[in-house]
């Protein structure tokens, strides 16, 4: 244990900054003293030492070694804890690359975070996504992540901020707006639930203390009240500076000075070194792992490919698809007719809109307003990939290009349909979402002729 008026400083290196920095940023990475040892060429005695506090004067070559091996800077002193500056930068808290693309996650201090925590499972295929949000975290106050369900959101939104929880004196809180009342059946009713649900995590104070209160607030689940907690977040940065505001949305929010993140689906084609495995197909092998570890898929990686390719990358999709290799085989969960049929299982430990794929799409299209759903339509029956122009030349429903523009960028807000930003716009419908609205068709059509044989026996 250090004392008090122990020297504190070894050069400018704050030595009670450097142990908490050692051993959250080691946990953070996943390694033990020894895997650090070896990776910075320090002694395990010596890391031992400083972790534990008997040394209290490393040598500063030592320390240089220790971060190198982390690539990062010398911790700022202690005392330096006001202001942008003050704000670790995102590597501090990202840990490199696992072998086979795994990252433990850190461990969540009870004390210093309210609400919904991490699943406590490595992430895969998410390094990017996990150095970006950390990154933005540390110099924006405000950041969105947004992109389709069942692609990831709130898993990368509570591992980010459970590695950033120690940037945050007051540690972090969580909120999950999923159920709240749609703005589009109630709005007064919404934004009261949103403002008693966001109240509910945050510390109360007011006045000066209000004004102190350095916390990471995560709002979860927003894309049916975007217009209530667009007004109360900007409520909030006014009465709380030091809150920094993570939302996770199917669709952005009306704030110009929010930064913006889409959360895309995991690899499924590109092979890294040494044969290592898409994102997609690693998460898939790891999972079916999990919940069958008698099964091998020796020789059957094809198969796993095509799998994941017709999943779309969807990591629910891929873990649900793992789960049915317990009662099906790989081959015959290709050879069905419809392979999103066959993962569309129930999740009972999420909200409703959120247990399965069908319900995850159905939520979305019900917040569609009526001629967003009837271009979804005649989109699904008439395109795989195309362009604005494309659009126009076929004259769907005789509209106009300026609602023709309107309307495909809700579309593409809401995350039905996926934007590839080139030289020109292409567009191109998730087949979820495209198996959901043509099941909607033939279910149309078929009760067309029953109507038309009631009306004629009548």
């Amino acid at each position: 244990m250090i004392e008090a008026n122990t020297p504190p400083l070894v050069g400018t290196i704050d030595i009670r900054a450097l142990r908490l920095f050692l051993v959250g940023r080691r946990r953070a990475c996943g390694w033990t003293q020894e895997e650090l040892a070896e990776r910075s060429g320090v002694s395990v005695r010596t890391i031992r030492n400083i972790e534990t506090g008997s040394n209290i004067n490393p040598r500063r070559a030592s320390v240089e070694l220790l971060l190198a091996a982390f690539g990062d800077p010398l911790p700022r002193p202690a005392g330096d804890d006001r202001g942008e500056s003050r704000r670790p930068g995102a590597e501090m808290f990202m840990p490199r690359p696992r072998e086979q693309g795994w990252f433990a996650e850190p461990t969540v201090n009870p004390a210093r975070w309210r609400g919904a925590r991490p699943v406590g499972e490595p992430m895969v295929g998410r390094r990017e996504d996990l150095r970006h949000v950390l990154g933005v975290l540390q110099r924006s106050r405000l950041l969105v992540l947004t992109g389709p369900g069942g692609v990831g959101k709130t898993r990368l939104a509570l591992s980010a901020a459970a590695r950033a929880q120690a940037m945050f004196r007051d540690g972090v809180a969580v909120v999950g707006l999923g159920t709240c009342v749609p703005e589009t059946v109630d709005a007064a009713a919404a934004r009261e639930q949103v403002r008693q649900a966001v109240r509910a995590v945050l510390p109360s104070v007011r006045g000066a203390a209000a004004a102190e209160t350095d916390l990471l607030l995560v709002i979860d689940n927003a894309e049916h009240v975007a217009r209530c907690v667009s007004r109360l977040v900007l409520e909030i940065q006014v009465a709380h500076p030091g809150i920094r505001v993570l939302i996770t949305s199917r669709r952005p929010l009306a704030i110009t000075s929010a930064d913006m993140w889409e959360v895309a689906p995991l690899e499924v084609e590109t092979w890294g070194d040494a044969d290592t495995p898409p994102a997609a197909v690693e998460l898939f092998l790891r999972r079916v792992r999990s919940a069958v570890p008698t099964v091998s898929l020796a020789g059957r990686m094809p198969l796993v490919v095509e799998l994941c390719r017709r999943l779309e990358g969807f990591p629910r999709a891929i873990e649900t698809a793992a789960q049915c290799i317990r009662s099906v085989s790989l081959e015959s969960l290709l050879r069905s007719g419809s392979t999103l049929h066959m993962v569309d299982q129930v999740h009972l430990t999420t909200v409703s809109r959120h247990r399965s794929l069908n319900e995850s799409v159905r939520w979305s299209y019900e917040l569609l307003a009526a001629p967003e759903r009837a271009l979804l339509h005649q989109l699904a029956c008439s395109f795989e990939t195309f362009t604005i122009e494309d659009v126009m030349r076929s004259r769907l429903a005789g509209r106009g290009e300026a609602e023709i523009v309107a309307s495909l960028a809700e579309l593409a807000d809401a995350s039905l349909l996926r934007v590839h930003r080139g030289a020109r716009y292409e567009y191109r419908m998730y087949r979820v979402v495209r198996d959901y609205v043509l099941a909607l068709e033939r279910r149309n059509r078929a009760s067309v002729p029953e109507l038309s044989r009631m009306a004629f026996s009548a």
